[in-house]
């Protein structure tokens, strides 16, 4: 395991590296072929971290994912769960993501070249703000990625959602893909150490936003969860 650390740190720089790439493309040839540049530049490593630490995927229902841009909310065990989410999802995305995590030196870099919107958990004020962004970012044509339940939840179990992180959804009116990930907190941080796991991943059928009644709306949250955690089980 230690050689594997040894291994995935070079791999790290090297991503790092090839940021240098990602802006020569931005300026030389614009935003289009640089996306697709940080696009496949994620799927890469996302692959990479996956087989060296040994995870193997189940996944079900991507045949739930729609072509048009949409909002994925799923349960939130381990920083795993992004690496897992840009390998199983084939479209331009973005993730609403706790400030912390953009001061990183290599995902933070890159999560800050993409449609990243950070969230500071500290001040609620600025909430609204960063839903906004996401909504614009939405409209721009990426689809976005929330973890509602505001923090990592390493004991197997669903936390409560956050009901304001629903208006990301509610407010662009594209539909939500409920995202079910099953603990991927086992195969890093339980005991910060790299374990081989096999790890379910269901994408639930899609929720339409456009038209709800005040009702529910108002239960969207607890519905959202209930779908998670029961393909979960």
């Amino acid at each position: 395991m230690f050689l594997k650390k040894i291994i995935y740190g070079f791999y790290m720089l090297w991503v790092r590296i090839k940021g240098f790439k990602h802006t020569y493309i931005l300026k030389t040839k614009g935003d289009a072929l640089a996306e697709e540049y940080l696009k496949k530049t994620g799927y890469l490593w996302s692959e990479f971290t996956l087989k060296i630490i040994g995870i193997e995927l189940d996944v079900r229902g991507t045949e739930n994912i729609p072509k048009e841009q949409c909002v994925f909310i799923g349960n939130h065990s381990s920083i795993l769960d992004i690496i897992i989410l840009l390998y199983t999802i084939d479209k331009k995305m973005g993730f609403i993501a706790k400030k912390e995590i953009l001061k990183t030196p290599i995902i933070g870099y890159w999560l800050k070249k993409s449609k990243c919107v950070p969230l500071d958990r500290e001040n609620p004020r600025t909430a609204m703000l960063a839903i906004n962004e996401a909504v614009k970012n939405i409209k721009e044509g990426s689809s976005m990625v929330i973890f509602p339940e505001g923090t990592r939840n390493k004991e197997g179990k669903v936390g409560s959602f956050k009901k304001g992180s629903l208006k990301l959804a509610t407010k662009s009116q594209v539909k939500i893909v409920p995202v079910s990930i099953d603990r991927a907190s086992r195969s890093f941080e339980d005991n910060r150490q790299f374990k081989p796991a096999k790890i379910k991943v269901v994408f639930g059928k899609t929720i339409d936003t456009q038209n709800l009644s005040k009702e529910e709306e108002m239960n969207l949250a607890d519905n959202i969860r209930n779908i998670i955690v029961s393909n979960l089980e």
